[in-house]
């Protein structure tokens, strides 16, 4: 089975390492759509990961919802993949057996995937690149904002539809009876890790929101500075549980 994976990106220095090392172990190709990131991104994809594939995207400086999610309802289209996946940097497709339910997956060839999200909280960022992500972040909280359908099969659906954020889609599929989204998985957003790192990107975000950012709201927490991330750590503080065994 080919998976190839489109994975979103600006200024991840901190994180790409933890991300291409985690897909690479059961996608046949990636693609990192990179957004004009200004850091060493993309210099350690070029020294580190030869094999993933690199495309260039949007205004230098400028962070546009709209041509993000433009991206994403269309970078996947030319794909030959018996499935895709569209997530941003922090987004990990996982299952607690992941072999196992891909060979399922395989199996049962659903047209797209249920996908139940959490986000994942850390008090300090895990800087060791030589252990899995999932090894040193393990506690989250459920976020039903991040059930998104990031994983689907080309072949059967013909448009995915995105909304803005990609929280939501309207697929569109080439025959009737292809809508089975009975198969799970799960999608952890490893955003929250450490109030230090948030606030060092939030900030970049926040100084590159464009005009139709602001006036739709998107982003909008980007904004909010220091006052959103420190609200959500206090709030999953309380909630917090162990969801990675």
């Amino acid at each position: 089975m080919k998976i190839s994976a489109y994975i979103l990106c600006f200024n991840e220095s901190l994180m790409i390492r933890h991300t291409l090392n985690y897909y690479s172990n059961f996608c046949t190709e990636i693609t990192v759509l990179n957004n004009n990131s200004t850091d060493d991104s993309i210099e350690i994809i070029t020294n580190e990961y030869p094999d993933v594939k690199i495309k260039n995207f949007g205004e230098p400086n400028l962070y546009r919802e709209d041509i993000q999610t433009d991206i994403k309802n269309n970078c996947w289209k030319e794909s030959d993949a018996d499935y895709v996946i569209v997530c941003d940097m922090d987004e990990f497709l996982y299952a607690e057996n992941l072999p196992e339910k891909l060979k399922l997956l395989e199996e049962q060839k659903p047209a797209i995937c249920s996908v139940i999200g959490y986000e994942m909280f850390s008090k300090k960022f895990p800087k060791d690149y030589k252990i899995s992500l999932l090894d040193q972040v393990k506690y989250g909280v459920r976020n039903y904002r991040f059930d998104k359908t990031i994983i689907f099969s080309p072949k059967k659906v013909k448009n995915i539809n995105f909304d803005y954020g990609a929280h939501s889609c309207d697929p569109e599929f080439y025959t009737s009876g292809n809508q089975d989204i009975l198969f799970e998985f799960k999608l952890l957003h490893f955003k929250y890790l450490s109030k230090k790192y948030l606030y060092r990107k939030h900030l970049k975000y926040m100084k590159r929101m464009s005009k139709i950012n602001i006036v739709n709201r998107w982003g909008a927490e980007y904004t909010e500075g220091k006052k959103h991330i420190d609200k959500k750590f206090k709030l999953a503080k309380k909630h917090l549980f162990k969801i990675i065994p």
